[in-house]
């Protein structure tokens, strides 16, 4: 058990969501989460109800005393079930007889490591519960079943005074959705590319990519520079695609434009074992204009090596060196 300390409250922002509660409504999350704060249990396995159950029971025990704190449980579950949800979920609401149980009872189905790379959780098989503000910045987390001291924490934090409030610190994970086109959609489906099992995912330490069923990450000690790419022809862009003029890799969803990544040594990316390394990446990211500026505030770091840029398009590259 682990419980996270105040000076890393406000370090994480919990993902966008689209969840779905046992009555049937529609819940995107952050944003529907009530309260000024909210506990979210977040589970991944069926064999972990006890553990949450012990959390229902603890939040139970102290809703009088913190009236503004929601308490969540979220089922997170492979987009692979998602044509059997109404029987997964149908049969977890028969199970759960109270109204209020049913909705504070949600489920998503989506690429298992959208949730776990945001929410910087290392291991599915222990349940993570997190202290969650109105804004979607994490307060508080701990792991594993209620206690008292994994409880006194969690109200230690929710405590704790923000005195980041109203600032522009910027988290330290952050999320960034793949723009697909939908003349492209059936196409990359067939190949197990959806929006739920491709999004690029930077931390202040590492850029993690998931493309359906291939993935590639680096430390940001790593990037060279950081540029904006496109529009490409469908045949070059769309998929996974290696060049082999730069050997740089695409993870392509949309021709309209990206953002390219170059790097100071190669990393494995399109095949297994690294049997081919790629100096340069290129993702299609929504609004690759506007998030280039988030790429910019977690890739470009102070320490990082500047490169000679080769691109077309605009080139940024750690500043003073």
């Amino acid at each position: 058990m682990t419980t996270e300390t105040p000076e890393l409250r406000n370090s994480l922002d919990f993902p966008c969501l689209s969840a779905r509660d046992l009555e049937g409504r529609a819940v995107s999350l952050p944003d529907d989460l009530g309260g000024e704060h909210s506990l979210v249990i977040v589970a991944f396995r069926r064999e972990q109800q006890p553990i949450v159950d012990s959390w229902i029971a603890w939040y139970e025990s102290i809703a009088t005393e913190c009236p503004t704190l929601g308490c969540y449980e979220l089922a997170v579950i492979a987009t692979r079930w998602s044509p059997a949800r109404p029987f997964i979920d149908g049969g977890m609401a028969r199970a759960v007889r109270e109204r209020h149980a049913r909705r504070r009872t949600l489920t998503v189905y989506t690429d298992v490591r959208r949730v776990t790379d945001a929410l910087a959780i290392d291991d599915t098989g222990v349940v993570t519960v997190l202290l969650v503000g109105a804004d979607g910045r994490l307060r508080g987390r701990t792991t594993g079943s209620a206690n008292e001291e994994a409880g006194s924490g969690l109200l230690r934090a929710l405590a704790v005074q923000d005195s980041s409030a109203g600032s522009d610190r910027s988290p330290a994970i952050e999320g960034f959705a793949f723009d697909f086109d939908r003349r492209f959609r059936p196409l990359l489906a067939l190949a197990g590319i959806t929006p739920g099992t491709a999004h690029v995912t930077l931390t202040q330490e590492r850029l993690l990519i998931r493309f359906g069923p291939w993935s590639c990450e680096t430390v940001l000690t790593n990037v060279r520079d950081v540029c904006l790419t496109g529009p490409y022809r469908w045949h070059r862009a769309i998929g996974p695609r290696g060049s082999f003029a730069d050997r740089g890799v695409t993870f392509g969803t949309t021709t309209s434009g990206g953002v390219c990544v170059r790097l100071l040594e190669p990393v494995a990316g399109l095949l297994p074992f690294g049997a081919i390394r790629h100096p340069g990446i290129t993702v299609t990211v929504e609004q690759h204009v506007h998030h280039l500026d988030g790429f910019i505030q977690f890739v470009i770091r102070p320490d990082a090596a500047q490169g000679e840029p080769s691109h077309q398009s605009e080139v940024f590259v750690p500043p003073g060196r």
